[in-house]
């Protein structure tokens, strides 16, 4: 009865409000939109001379940096960002319209310098810039952050000495690069934000200098959500950009113009601004959002009323997008869901599985909405797809030890986990020899810290939650998973096809989420963690620590003889960089531990047994792979090196040293794969290095090949000027610690001890260990010699060094000149038409790919053959160069292009935009150019031209062909139809 009861609520209500709609809709659209508008500002108090001003010329040029997101860019067809809406409240206040030109920062600064701008906007005061720009007063202060990855915290940002040994990211070019290279800062400079945020999410850079505004915003757009603000740099050559208008000093309004921007400024109420840069921070490439009132046609408004309970599909393990926790559901994706319901009326039953089986059910019918779907084309079979709510990256999971993940071919041999039916799982299957289909994520994620997979491929977000949620130390970002054919997974909510208005349904409904909705949203589920994983929680599980009370002192075998790494003093004291790493893994696992000095040669696994060695700590993965001793991941890479006499010639590799006598030890070196490698070497097995330089001093050997630090540390230690490191060999040694495998939990406690240790914290102690050596008195005459000569070969270094970068630059510009004129017509200075057919194939095809709208149009000067005849040849070639100077500023756009034909034919294309904007872009253009007229000397010739496009999104069998012969017929059309006039196919 309450069912029923509820039905014709429903109903009446739904039908009060269609009767309600007409009269009152209208009008609460308006005052919503007015309300809630972020443009909403007073007007501006202007003089009479200056309103004098904006009634005459109405328009000012403004140039704004393209490709600059958040502030300045262009997509599908509009320009777009925080500064464009900056400019539009600036222009509600003062009646003065903007008409932007976009560019890179040179070619916006070189035309505006040239006069070609009226203002250039988002510059910096400097007092250089003082004496020919008038400049308003800020209206945005960029504050330049680091930005560090939540799992690895850069620390105190105070302490600048520490922050110099970790790798920072920075844009190429960026202003502040050189003075922190001066400082000692060691940078890493990427092309684009997207790449630097990237560099920071996937664990290629300890940290990112970025402007606030932006760093936030690529790290919201592309979903690195375990990338957050640190903190500002404190230092002066990383200082705050002051974002104001400019205007050219120079004779006329110039003043006038600078006065009214700056009562503009002056008058931008805060609140606009902050409400700007909430839309901006909320902005997704992909979702629509107006954040204002849920608007529904008739037609979904009577699907609402009659609509039973629908299902809907949640992944039960999708952290942070959908999962159980209690019993409840929770997530972004649970978050919007309600949502939906809330707003529209609609009633949801949620259904709760792994992704194979709802994607299962929903295939079958048996679910009427699922959520976090990706699109491919296989799914639209039977999937209306709603708009995408959040995109975020792939990761390569791998665990400790894996070594250097660099691109998906560092995964050929290895055995790869998935998620069963994950969009991409054709394409990976087909792809790689042995993947494996997990039915869910946590399944796949803990099957990698197993050991049952090498690596696992999942969601950037969801990969994290679990790791951080379970306390998976043995696991580590690899990389980013980037494959041809492969693209980040979109989420979306999808749709069975038998309810066709519920899809719009949805878009309207998530169009209408308030920004500050949005916001606290993604902040609650995608915002990074307030920290990663607490490092001093315990380590061991209650069975693990019970195992090591009962099982008592540890018996830990070390080579007494292998510095800086392990080496027993004469009063019998474990000291080296070993010792103090196995003080930390002590700490961690609470266990204590006896130390056997155990002289390992060429037969280390049997000497160990016979030790009764429980622990080695420090031995090298290719020695005891393959052996009875169970192995940890890789804590430490050791870097092979070759010393020899000082006289002896420097090498770059084991090739070098062909026909030569070198001594290798087996347990710190790969032995038996440099023998195989290279088998005109003639490699002798020894037991020390510290034999092997003797050997060498002595002439027995040639040269010694073993862990460079080592070299390093012994070549001090024997205070002599004979022997030298002459080179780095590209082979690397990986340091385990093995346990005997007769305990197979012992081998499960020291990876797990391993996996805490970290690699900062290692570096430190293994320099700390290569200074002791040189506390030995300085010979400084022969300091000074070495000094004088350092001085003379660095003079001379530089000398043609300055020579080779002249020669270098004379080239460059040849080599720019060629290229230049290869791809340029002549007279015109526009592209020619073998480039511009070359660039248009691409465009075409990318159109095809994304779905998006190519226009290609043809450009014809009419009447041209009598005015070149009458005035002569150098008078039509001032015609043809003034039209390509008027193509070329409208043409701005960056997926824009215009190139000369041939004769007075122009050809240009252009990309996305709806018809009716194609026509009038294409029509203010045929009005610019009857409006200005050429001007030769004394003579003025009026000039038209007839115009001709074609439009569309490009098919499965369209060519480029085909849409220049269409464009064409339509120039002919509209020269038939009297000239000066545009004709398309719309």
């Amino acid at each position: 009865m309450d069912e029923i009861c509820l039905s014709d609520a429903r109903q009446s209500a739904g039908r009060f409000f269609q009767k309600m709609t007409k009269p009152v809709f209208a009008f609460i659209l308006l005052i919503t939109s007015l309300a809630a508008s972020p443009l909403a500002a007073e007007p501006v108090d202007l003089t009479d001379e200056e309103r004098a001003y904006i009634a005459a010329y109405r328009v000012a040029t403004i140039g704004l940096v393209a490709d600059n997101e958040p502030y300045s860019f262009y997509l599908n067809g509009k320009i777009m960002g925080w500064s464009v809406d900056v400019l539009d409240a600036i222009s509600a206040m003062t009646g003065l319209d903007f008409a932007v030109r976009l560019g890179s920062w040179p070619e916006i600064y070189g035309q505006f310098r040239q006069g070609g701008l009226d203002v250039i906007a988002d510059i910096s005061f400097t007092e250089e810039r003082d004496p020919f720009i008038l400049f308003t007063e800020p209206y945005h202060l960029r504050r330049t952050i680091l930005f560090e990855n939540v799992d690895r915290p850069l620390g105190d940002l105070a302490d600048t000495e520490a922050l110099k040994a970790r790798r920072i990211g920075v844009i190429r070019d960026i202003y502040y690069a050189n003075a922190l290279k001066d400082a000692g800062f060691q940078l890493q400079e990427y092309a684009t934000y997207r790449d630097l945020m990237a560099a920071v999410a996937f664990g290629w850079v300890d940290g990112a200098l970025a402007a606030e505004l932006t760093g936030n915003f690529f790290i919201r757009e592309n979903g690195f959500t375990n990338v957050a603000a640190a903190g500002a740099l404190p230092l002066t050559a990383v200082s705050l950009e002051d974002f104001r208008l400019g205007v050219l000093d120079q004779a006329g309004d110039a003043a006038l113009l600078s006065s009214i921007l700056q009562k503009a400024v002056l008058a931008l109420p805060p609140e606009t601004l902050d409400e700007i840069t909430d839309r901006w921070l909320s902005y997704r490439t992909g979702r629509t959002s107006n954040g204002g009132l849920l608007r529904l046609l008739p037609e979904e408004q009577a699907f609402i009323e009659e609509a039973p309970t629908l299902s809907i599909g949640f992944i039960i393990d999708y952290q942070p997008f959908s999962y159980l926790e209690n019993g409840r559901g929770q997530g972004l994706a649970v978050d919007l869901a309600q949502y939906i319901s809330a707003s529209t009326g609609l009633s949801f039953e949620p259904v709760y599985d792994n992704w194979a089986k709802l994607l299962q059910r929903f295939k079958s019918g048996d679910l009427d909405i699922i959520t976090n779907i990706s699109h491919t084309e296989e799914r639209s079979e039977f999937t209306l797809f709603s708009d995408e709510y959040h995109r975020i990256p792939n990761a390569v999971f791998v665990r400790s030890g894996f070594g250097p993940y660099r691109d998906i071919a560092d995964l050929d041999g290895k055995r790869i986990g998935i998620g069963r039916d994950i969009y991409y799982a054709d394409a990976v299957s087909a792809r790689f020899d042995d993947v494996r289909q997990f039915d869910g994520q946590e399944a796949l994620i803990h099957a990698l810290a197993d050991g049952e997979i090498d690596a696992a491929i999942a969601s950037l977000s969801n990969g994290n939650s679990i790791i951080r949620r379970d306390g998976l130390i043995n696991i580590q970002i690899g990389g980013e998973f980037l494959m041809d054919g492969v693209e980040r997974e979109d989420l979306r909510f999808g749709v069975s096809p038998k309810y066709p208005y519920l899809e719009s349904i949805i878009d309207r409904s998530l169009a209408s989420i308030p920004l500050a909705r949005w916001q606290e949203m993604e902040n609650r589920w995608l915002g990074p963690p307030l920290a990663g994983i607490d490092r001093r929680r315990a380590v061991l599980d209650e069975d693990e620590r019970d195992y090591l009370h009962d099982r008592g002192p540890l018996r830990v075998c070390v080579d007494p003889r292998s510095p800086p790494y392990t080496m027993i003093e004469r009063d019998g004291d474990f000291t080296g960089a070993i010792a103090d790493i196995l003080a930390l893994l002590g700490e961690n696992g609470e266990f204590s531990w006896q130390i056997q000095p155990v002289p390992l040669t060429s037969d280390s696994e049997r000497e160990a047994a016979l030790a009764g060695c429980d622990v080695l700590p420090f031995v090298a993965n290719a020695d005891f792979a393959g052996s009875d001793y169970d192995l940890t991941p890789s804590y430490l890479e050791m870097a092979l090196a070759v010393a020899s006499r000082l006289q002896a010639p420097f090498v770059e590799s084991m090739r070098d040293l062909e026909g030569q006598r070198v001594g290798v030890v087996s347990r710190h070196a790969p032995l038996t794969m440099l023998k195989a490698r290279y088998p005109d070497v003639a490699i002798v097995a020894l037991d020390g290095e510290g034999a092997g330089l003797d050997a060498v001093l002595g002439g027995e050997l040639d040269a010694v090949v073993g862990p460079l630090d080592t070299l390093v540390y012994l070549i001090a230690a024997r205070n002599t000027n004979d022997i030298k490191i002459s080179g780095r060999i590209s082979e690397n040694v990986q340091v385990v610690a093995a346990t005997t495998a007769a305990e197979p939990m012992l081998g499960d406690i020291f990876e797990k001890l391993i996996a805490t240790l970290d690699p900062v914290e290692v570096d430190r102690i293994l320099n700390r260990q290569k200074l002791a050596p040189f506390k030995r008195a300085i010979d400084y005459r022969l300091l000074f010699a070495t000094a004088a000569l350092i001085a003379v070969v660095f003079l001379v270094f530089l000398y043609w060094v300055r020579k080779l970068r002249l020669l270098n630059r004379a080239l460059n510009t040849a080599n720019d000149l060629l290229q230049q004129s290869s791809i340029t017509d002549g007279l015109t200075g526009l592209y020619n038409r073998t480039h511009f057919i070359a660039r248009a194939e691409v465009a075409f095809e990318q159109c095809r790919r994304d779905g998006e709208r190519f226009t290609l149009t043809m450009l014809d000067v009419d009447h041209f053959k009598p005015i070149n005849d009458r005035m002569g040849h150098v008078f039509g070639d001032a015609c043809l160069e003034h039209l390509a100077a008027v193509f070329r500023s409208h043409f701005q756009r960056a997926d824009d292009m215009v190139a000369r034909y041939g004769g007075e034919e122009f050809i240009a294309y252009h990309i996305a935009g709806g018809p009716e904007e194609i026509r009038a872009f294409l029509e203010d253009l045929r009005a610019k150019v009857e409006a200005s007229p050429v001007r030769h000397h004394d003579y003025v010739q009026p000039l038209t031209v007839s115009i001709g496009f074609y439009s569309a999104v490009p098919g499965e069998h369209d060519t480029l062909d085909r849409f220049i012969a269409e464009a064409d017929q339509r120039l002919y059309d509209a020269k038939e139809a009297g000239r000066n006039r545009v004709i398309g196919n719309d």
